[in-house]
């Protein structure tokens, strides 16, 4: 009968996993996409709009207002009815600061290997399982900054972050809709890191070299479109299962000299 702890489970999972230690930067500004919530809109009232006393509350009832109606405008000359939609985005903030999601940095990896063709190269069909359902992302040095939330991947921001108006377009089937939102940015310099863990039987550790230098491309954070969420990686430490078990000096009995020096 075997008797077993959490700890000895994750210790045998690791056994057949492969990590990526990941230190990033942003190229481009990080843009939030949570909608404030009264306490964070009251806090964007102030400080960005510095509003306080009378006026801040008439700015609150006023945003919220527009927040949860929209109005109607026709363009001269046009048919087709429009709507105005207005709103404040932040970041999503914790005990330390914001910070970015586990499931995010998850998304942005699917993606990346999805772009990729890796799910379906060869050999890899069902390497999209792998990494989606036995992946996973967890904050590592300073973004690990609460130690008990490792899901919470906390962005460290050279100077305060600000507040960019945005504005697009969207078609529904209840018409065009016009949207402008402030959006709670953090600016180029901010850094994050991460570690993913997946297993090694068939994404190796050159796929996720591979995945990740496409996923500096793809981005993270909202407003993607507009050139937000663009990063470099700094460094990336790779460490793949499927290469030690390749490697002679790492088997028990391998009889390959050690070289001098490495003793």
């Amino acid at each position: 009968m075997l008797r077993l702890t959490q700890v000895e489970l994750d210790d045998l999972l690791a056994e057949v996993r492969s990590v990526a230690v990941v230190k990033c930067r942003m190229l481009r500004p990080l843009a939030g996409g949570v909608p404030a919530a009264d306490e964070a809109l009251r806090a964007f009232i102030e400080h960005h709009l510095g509003l306080k006393g009378d006026e801040a509350q008439e700015a609150f009832n006023r945003i919220r207002k527009e927040e949860s109606q929209t109005r109607e405008t026709t363009p001269e000359g046009g048919e087709v009815k429009e709507e105005e939609v207005y709103a404040v985005n932040v970041l999503r903030r914790g005990q330390a600061g914001p910070f970015i999601l586990e499931h995010q940095v998850k998304a942005l990896l699917k993606q990346a290997a999805s772009r990729l063709g890796l799910f379906q190269a060869k050999g890899k069909v069902g390497s999209k399982g792998d990494l989606a359902e036995l992946g996973t992302v967890l904050a590592h040095g300073g973004s690990l900054a609460v130690p008990a939330r490792p899901w919470e991947i906390y962005l460290g921001i050279p100077k305060e972050t600000r507040f960019d108006v945005l504005s697009g377009s969207v078609n529904t089937p209840q018409g065009k809709k016009s949207i402008q939102h402030h959006t709670e940015v953090a600016p180029e310099g901010t850094t994050f890191s991460f570690e993913v863990r997946w297993p090694a039987k068939k994404l190796t550790a050159h796929d996720m070299a591979k995945v990740l230098a496409a996923a500096t491309q793809v981005g993270i954070g909202s407003c993607l479109s507009m050139g937000y969420g663009r990063f470099k990686v700094v460094e990336a430490t790779i460490e793949g299962k499927e290469e030690k078990a390749k490697d002679p000096a790492a088997r028990p009995d391998s009889t390959t000299p050690t070289p001098s020096g490495m003793a």
